[in-house]
């Protein structure tokens, strides 16, 4: 069997009609014509897939950790948390942190670290979280990270968040 036969067959096994090489744009844009570039672009939809589905696997992971946090460990005004969670684009559940708590100025900060890094984290006392924030270069874009408190009084709930 010849390089084009089994390029033919790949075709039909996988029911491409046609692809063409992402790589090209406009007029430049060809017909993928070769096995190799054929199983090249399949590599690359398989990763770009890979993505989108490791993706839904942290948000699904987020949902089902901020229910169990709900349901077993949540603390105070919980409408409060939940408006919040829904109000951000992207949840990604960080873990339970342990914090420590600093007087700055008259203000409760969580201190708390992620990934080798130290936070400091602004108690919002009548939404019942504490907020560390960043701007992002629009200005109306906003990441970073929210600490929901826990029976255990050093411990929160911790998501990185993106709005």
């Amino acid at each position: 069997m010849t390089e084009h036969e089994i390029f033919e067959k790949l075709k039909e096994a996988l029911d491409y009609q046609y692809m063409y090489d992402s790589l090209e744009f406009g007029d430049e844009r060809k017909k993928v014509d070769n096995l190799e570039d054929y199983l090249r672009i399949i590599k690359q939809e398989r990763e770009i897939e890979k993505g989108f589905e490791d993706a839904e696997l942290n948000r699904i992971n987020t949902y089902k950790e901020f229910i169990r946090y709900l349901h077993d460990k949540a603390i105070g005004n919980t409408d409060s948390l939940i408006n919040c969670f829904y109000d951000n684009s992207v949840n990604i559940f960080i873990g339970y942190k342990p914090v420590i708590k600093v007087l700055i100025a008259g203000k409760l900060y969580l201190e708390f670290e992620v990934d080798d890094t130290k936070y400091k984290a602004e108690w919002q006392a009548s939404d019942n979280y504490a907020v560390y924030q960043t701007c992002g270069a629009c200005g109306d874009d906003y990441s970073g990270y929210l600490l929901f408190p826990t029976h255990n009084d050093n411990k929160y709930f911790v998501l990185w968040y993106q709005c």
